[in-house]
């Protein structure tokens, strides 16, 4: 597979040229230890939708390859409609190969690029994803996610402009990094979306799945994603042994463009091994066409996103397949600790009828919060 990889040339080459501006570059604050990537600027033209590519190399400090992740904090340009960090197994290709090897695997230098002609986008999984201007993620001391350096990464920025000016756009990543010797556990990502949803012209639906956990695992955030025909997302608690869900939900969020992101303290939200979330959006499609999951922002999306410890990886078996350089334990990693729920049921009984567009009303807005 991997000779297959890299003997794909790299016959993409940036078309896209970054703009010269005269407003101030974002800024973050250097982190204390780790990382900041920065994108170059890019003009969004009056009234127009653009999702921007822009293919990054995060280029590592003296002899580390492997690093262990505890935080991040993004900024983008206001009115943002999403900026998402994503990765591969092209990613981690020149760590174990050499330089070259990640830009040949993906088919691209680095630079920037309309996302849709980059042949291998379908190859890639978020590891971030932003629809805050401002967004931080912090996990539980002791708990980080591995990586490696260098690290190619490709920033998804999603700009819809509807103004009749062009609009500069940017994004700047902050990665926390962590002792290796204070990490005890491997953190994992759920994220999962509801592929087959539709919404009727000028009705009301609820679209609403759930996401079943196959081992024991403590709960670090839970965020939600949908588009403006969104009225609210919610997240009930799912008890797998009666097969029902909770009444109340634990998470509302009412701001499809500002999504809350929900921290957990460690022993606060454990769920055990058959357990779950049940998730629902709830839509109210005032327009006079039907709205489908078509990956655009004209259409809608369902999208649940958590971070649960411990993985099924040890920090002492992620630090060993690093030190072998054994690439295809790593793949296996990735695949394990980064992907959709364990079982998804689409049959269990929801606590919202199928057109409860107004059913958030009664609960209050879920607040970001931050560990400390």
């Amino acid at each position: 597979m991997w000779a297959a990889l890299l003997l794909i040339a790299c016959g993409n080459e940036p078309v896209v040229d970054p703009v010269e501006s005269d407003e101030e570059t974002l800024s973050l604050p250097l982190p204390e230890n780790g990382y900041q990537l920065v994108t170059p600027t890019y003009d969004v033209p009056a009234y127009t939708e653009v999702e921007i590519c822009t293919v990054l190399r995060l280029e590592q400090k003296e002899d580390e390859q492997l690093v262990w992740v505890n935080s991040l904090e993004s900024l983008v340009t206001d009115g943002t409609h999403h900026m998402n960090v994503l990765i591969g197994e092209f990613s981690f290709l020149d760590a174990f190969l050499g330089e070259g090897s990640s830009e040949g695997a993906l088919g691209a230098e680095m630079g920037q690029y309309p996302c849709s002609e980059l042949e291998t986008m379908e190859l890639v999984y978020t590891i971030f994803p932003s629809q805050r201007d401002n967004q931080q993620i912090t996990l539980p001391e002791g708990v980080a996610a591995p990586m490696t350096a260098p690290l190619m990464l490709v920033f998804s920025h999603h700009y819809v402009n509807a103004t009749d000016e062009a609009i500069t756009i940017s994004a700047v990543l902050n990665i926390e990094t962590m002792d290796p010797e204070a990490v005890t556990d491997v953190a994992g990502l759920l994220f999962s979306d509801i592929a087959d949803l539709e919404v009727p012209a000028g009705t009301d639906r609820v679209a609403a799945s759930t996401c079943v956990v196959d081992r024991d695992v403590e709960v670090a955030l839970v965020s939600s994603h949908t588009h403006k025909w969104g009225d609210c997302a919610t997240m009930n608690h799912f008890d797998g042994a009666s097969e029902s869900v909770e009444t109340d939900p634990f998470f509302v969020n009412k701001l499809w463009e500002q999504p809350p992101i929900l921290h957990f303290e460690p022993g606060t939200f454990s769920i055990a091994a058959g357990d779950g979330v049940h998730w629902a959006c709830h839509y109210a499609n005032d327009t006079d066409g039907t709205l489908v999951n078509d990956g655009t922002a004209e259409g809608e999306m369902c999208v649940i996103a958590a971070v649960v410890y411990p993985s099924v990886w040890t920090v002492e078996e992620v630090e060993q397949t690093v030190a072998d350089g054994d690439l295809g334990g790593l793949l296996t990693l990735m695949g394990d600790v980064m992907g959709p729920c364990d079982t998804i049921l689409d049959t269990v009984e929801s606590p919202w009828t199928t057109d409860q567009a107004g059913a958030c009303d009664e609960f209050e807005q879920t607040e970001s919060n931050t560990l400390d």
